[in-house]
């Protein structure tokens, strides 16, 4: 039983990370364990083992480690694993026979969901390539009649210039003078992204709870605070929401200025 917490981290992990793919919730995780609880874990097994449950391939024999579900339990909100058990086994069959029978059943749904959802993919492919054929002719009509309207080059540009988006020339090239590339300008990115300096003062929550600022540990091992969601303007990985455990960690209790001390 001690594998379906993982299955319900990786859905945690998918709210939390905004991606619904298992090497993006298994990489989360796998940092996570690491940072948070120290307990080492690569990404490769943990999408391994969800794959395996998920194709049906887990059996007793590969029962979670202790100590990795210790750290599961917590991050889930249950004080133990005791505590999971009990929140979980309600309605569980106590007959083994019965046990057995349900599980013929749920075996029998689940190739029946399959064959569907085979069924609904192959019309989805057909679909999708109509879709993209009747795009193309389209779109190579609209281009020989209206080239204007298929100008490659954006009207506004913009790239990162060490904490902030700043607008720059489309025609500059692949890269600023900062070093970093130039790209198309979006407004809520330019105005809403910004690298921020935090002490245990600065508001990480509004009002209802909702995160606001989030955070990317660099290959110094320093941790680097923005404003916005998304993807880290320099390296392109996920940025994460902050947490408590970060602020208590990695949070300085006050900010360290150079015009604070007297000379």
């Amino acid at each position: 039983m001690s594998i379906e917490l993982l299955i319900l981290a990786f859905d945690k992990a998918e709210e939390e990370v905004g991606s619904s793919k298992k090497t993006h919730r298994a990489q989360y995780l796998s940092d996570l364990l690491q940072e948070n609880y120290k307990y080492s874990i690569s990404e490769r097994t943990l999408r391994d083992y969800y794959t395996n449950y998920k194709n049906g391939n887990i059996g007793a024999q590969d029962d979670l480690k202790p100590k990795l579900i210790t750290c599961l339990c917590d991050y889930l909100g249950y004080k133990n694993y005791a505590d999971f058990i009990n929140q979980n086994q309600d309605g569980r069959p106590e007959n083994s026979e019965e046990e057995g029978r349900l599980g013929r059943i749920k075996e029998k749904e689940e190739e029946k969901r399959k064959l569907k959802g085979e069924r609904k993919k192959s019309r989805r492919i057909f679909i999708i390539s109509i879709s993209i054929s009747f795009g193309a002719v389209l779109f190579t009509v609209l281009t020989l009649n209206y080239p204007i309207l298929f100008n490659s080059q954006p009207s506004e540009c913009m790239t990162w210039a060490d904490s902030i988006y700043v607008k720059v020339s489309c025609k500059r090239g692949p890269f600023s003078q900062y070093g970093t590339k130039v790209e198309p300008l979006i407004e809520t990115k330019l105005k809403n992204m910004r690298k921020v300096s935090v002490d245990a003062a600065y508001q990480f929550f509004s009002e209802d709870g909702k995160p606001l600022i989030w955070y990317f540990k660099n290959e110094d091992n320093e941790h680097e605070f923005f404003t916005s969601p998304g993807l880290h303007p320099v390296t392109g990985e996920t940025l994460r929401k902050i947490t408590p455990y970060i602020i208590q960690t990695y949070v300085p209790l006050h900010k360290y200025k150079k015009e604070s001390f007297v000379q």
